[in-house]
């Protein structure tokens, strides 16, 4: 088998030749040891948005992109992974930011509408830290309401020859995902004003939401006719306690608007994926019933278990996971990874329905050599029929 024919098993409920491999997103220093060179590739502050914003000063927008797409596509074809998630246009018009510091950046893509953006070298963390939202609250939510609601999002705005990039080169080889989400605001700076206005203003959090959601639609639909074979999305919904707002109101505001996006994936044959950390166990049924076909990242010291979550939910709901991120992968030893990386797929691999990954991603704390060892673990103790 391929990774696409591999992964399309998975997400049937049954076994292939072999577990597949997925992963989110991969950061250096583990990119540059795979590849032996410097590389643009992964979710490390750095790469991800100091490079980008360094490429929109420059007038290199475009360039800059192009190369994370050549080094992410040739990583994964290094690492043999069957699963490629970073199928996604770029917008033709970026808004240029005005550089304030040396690691400090502000735009206004939206008049009126700031925000402002640090990197902090020592972490490669990358954060918006300050908004017109966070300084003014409902008001400014209502103005960039009302503005996404003026707009009508055109195909001609995004630029889809990356992606068109992706498929010739994994094409019938790997699964391929672009990206889209109901995007809530309880992570950004603006947290606050986003869980006030869930009581005080729902109607707007209503319009915010389909207005944002118009857009992801749109893309996701043509990402899908250009022959991806999923979605995934990425959006936070809980911390280590729980969900970051009452279940009640991801019922109402959230998980109406997912199964709009899941129906459309299943509308063109393909799948959704959600990632999401922290403790999600209370919201599990209803990711089924919104038609979530998997769930990714799992988190373990967050109280996700995955053996239990087979036990419970593993006809329904397609597992990727969860081999332990901010742990073995970090603190090792190679015994200790080869040992959580056996477990993991011993509790959720038979049967299929299953993919492994780490319980987030590959981030810059990752150790490369740790890494490397689950992933040759799992093609040594991962072959169907599993007899660990």
């Amino acid at each position: 088998m391929n990774g696409l024919e591999r992964a399309k098993t998975a997400f049937q409920h049954r076994e292939a030749d072999r577990v597949p491999l997925f992963e989110l997103t991969i950061d250096n220093p583990t990119a540059e040891a795979v590849l032996g060179r410097e590389n643009l590739c992964g979710f490390g502050g750095l790469a991800r948005a100091v490079r980008q914003n360094q490429a929109l000063l420059n007038g290199q927008y475009y360039a800059y992109h192009r190369q994370r797409m050549i080094d992410s596509l040739d990583l994964w074809d290094a690492l043999d992974l069957d699963v490629f998630p970073l199928c996604d246009p770029i917008p033709v018009n970026p808004a240029v930011p005005e550089q304030l510091d040396e690691q400090t950046w502000r735009f206004e893509e939206i008049p009126g509408l700031w925000r402002i953006c640090r990197y902090s070298p020592e972490s490669d963390v990358y954060d918006q830290v300050d908004s017109a939202l966070r300084q003014e609250g409902l008001p400014a939510l209502l103005r960039l309401t009302e503005f996404l609601e003026s707009q009508q999002p055109s195909l001609e705005d995004w630029d889809f020859s990356l992606v068109d990039i992706a498929i010739e080169r994994f094409g019938g080889k790997k699964m391929l995902l672009g990206s889209a989400d109901v995007e809530i605001g309880s992570t950004f700076d603006w947290a606050p004003v986003f869980l006030m206005a869930l009581i005080e203003a729902p109607s707007l959090i209503e319009r915010y939401l389909d207005a944002r959601l118009k857009l992801a639609l749109k893309l996701g639909q043509a990402l899908l006719e250009r022959g991806v074979h999923g979605l995934h999305g990425g959006y936070d919904w809980a911390s280590a306690k729980g969900p970051m707002f009452s279940p009640r109101h991801f019922r109402k505001f959230v998980f109406p608007r997912i199964r709009q996006i899941t129906e459309l994936c299943h509308r063109f044959g393909g799948v959704y994926v959600k990632h999401t950390d922290g403790n999600v166990n209370i919201l599990i049924e209803d990711m089924i019933a919104a038609g979530i076909d998997a769930y990714q990242a799992i988190e373990p010291s967050a109280g996700m278990d995955i053996g239990a979550l087979k036990q419970q939910y593993g006809d329904r709901l397609t597992l990727i996971g969860n081999v332990n991120c901010a742990g073995v992968l970090v603190e090792g030893p190679l015994e200790a990874v080869r040992q959580e990386t056996i477990e993991v797929i011993r509790a959720a691999a038979p049967g299929g329905g299953f993919l492994l990954s780490t319980s987030n991603s590959v981030h810059p704390g990752v150790k490369p050599e740790y890494y490397l060892e689950m992933l040759r673990t799992a093609r040594e103790v991962g072959q169907y029929p599993i007899r660990i």
